[in-house]
């Protein structure tokens, strides 16, 4: 009879015991939603010869000088400003880990009437920029293209500064899923203004 007093003493105290282990407590936590971080929620990290531009497509990246090309060229003429870009653009996307740098190639308006050439054209100026960027070791991911041919010009005087690239810097893929969109609505529409 002791024996069996002590036997289901034990069995209390084991059953009352494994019921309070912290694996049991914890139980009811793991189906707890964990809390979401919004990965688009953050500022970016500029040096002092940048400014962010907010525009439609995304935030672009502006430098006090731009990189131009020669009528038919992919690659740019103004070394020095090249480089100079190139390094902001390097330093930007080093201080920005987790943002996608948009690079959008344009073309200028002489060739109007060759809007395939210009467009190939653009999208070549753009591969070659990107190119550069990824031989820093930046992920594939990161950098994307987008050709404009000559749709959007910047300049109306100065029509050689339309042969140009423009960075955009966006924050997440949500952002990138919205550029997308928006590209396709641009090219969309200039499909149906040329039917």
């Amino acid at each position: 009879m002791r024996y069996l007093k002590i036997f289901f003493i034990l069995l209390i105290a084991f059953i009352l015991i494994s019921c309070f282990i912290p694996e049991r407590r914890l139980y009811f936590t793991w189906n707890r939603p964990a809390k979401q971080i919004d990965p688009c929620n953050y500022e970016f990290n500029i040096s002092s010869n940048m400014n962010l531009i907010e525009t439609q497509r995304g935030t672009m990246l502006d430098t006090d000088k731009e990189i131009y090309y020669r009528l038919n060229e992919e690659k740019p003429y103004n070394i020095e400003d090249y480089v100079y870009v190139m390094n902001e653009v390097i330093s930007f996307m080093s201080n920005n880990k987790s943002c996608i740098l948009v690079v959008e190639g344009h073309a200028d308006i002489i060739g109007q009437g060759n809007g395939d050439i210009n467009f190939k054209l653009s999208q070549r100026r753009a591969s070659v920029i990107r190119d550069v960027i990824l031989s820093y070791g930046f992920s594939y991911k990161r950098v994307k293209i987008f050709p404009y041919s000559d749709i959007m010009p910047k300049y109306t005087n100065d029509i050689y500064k339309n042969r140009r690239v423009n960075f955009i810097a966006l924050k997440c893929e949500t952002d990138l899923d919205k550029y997308i969109k928006y590209y396709n609505n641009i090219i969309n529409q200039l499909n149906y203004m040329e039917k």
